[in-house]
């Protein structure tokens, strides 16, 4: 689905206009340091527009008392309950929601990165990935109960890909962004221990994944 480029938008958001609106869906939770099962998360998502040139970000995000969507929508690969004919998955679970995040704050986009080639992009035929140029990208998001986090990263044509790091430098969290056909979709992975591995080895590992379309 092609991108529509609202001209009314502050030129800063040009790189984000295919992020702009509401979008609501599904995806999973895994929490394998929690011991507890995938599950199914719904997501509603405001991202508007702000008059100093900024992308103001409100989500919400609420899980519910059934199995995680298989694949495509889901990364998480499980196996799918079965009633006893072996005919057809069964639904386990009470449907319950509960919040699971609330959080808002600002994403800025800021200047390109090193390394761009304006000619190039220029000369590219439009939508393929050369046309595209990079641009620095800085978040500030707010969860319900929790310290600002500053989340850095980049915008490049209809992805975005952002890291929070500890005091130390070190990745703590990614997520990243993408419109394919007409949907957003997004992965959040966290650093967690590897099970089974040396004291103190980590590696990331998914968290969030989710399938939204616009409302």
């Amino acid at each position: 689905m092609p991108i529509t480029l609202d001209t009314s938008l502050p030129e800063s958001l040009y790189p984000l206009a295919w992020l702009i609106g509401s979008w609501e869906g599904s995806g999973a939770i895994q929490q394998p340091d929690q011991d507890v099962p995938d599950a199914r998360i719904e997501q509603q998502l405001e991202c508007t527009a702000a008059a100093d040139g900024t992308l103001q970000w409100r989500s919400l995000i609420h899980r519910v008392d059934l199995p995680a969507p298989l694949p495509p929508t889901s990364v998480f690969a499980r196996d799918e309950a079965e009633d006893p004919t072996g005919s057809a998955p069964v639904a386990q679970g009470s449907g319950e929601r509960t919040l699971l995040h609330r959080e808002e704050g600002t994403w800025t986009v800021g200047e390109l990165l090193p390394g761009q080639d304006h000619s190039v992009s220029e000369a590219a035929k439009p939508g393929t990935p050369a046309s595209f140029l990079s641009h620095r990208l800085d978040a500030r998001l707010t969860r319900r109960g929790e310290s600002p986090e500053a989340w850095a990263g980049e915008v490049r044509g209809p992805r975005v890909q952002l890291a929070l790091r500890d005091t130390g430098g070190e990745i703590t969290d990614t997520r990243m962004f993408g419109y394919v056909r007409g949907q957003l979709m997004w992965l959040w992975e966290r650093r967690l221990p590897v099970p089974g591995g040396t004291p103190g080895e980590t590696s990331m590992a998914p968290y969030l994944s989710l399938e939204l379309h616009r409302v």
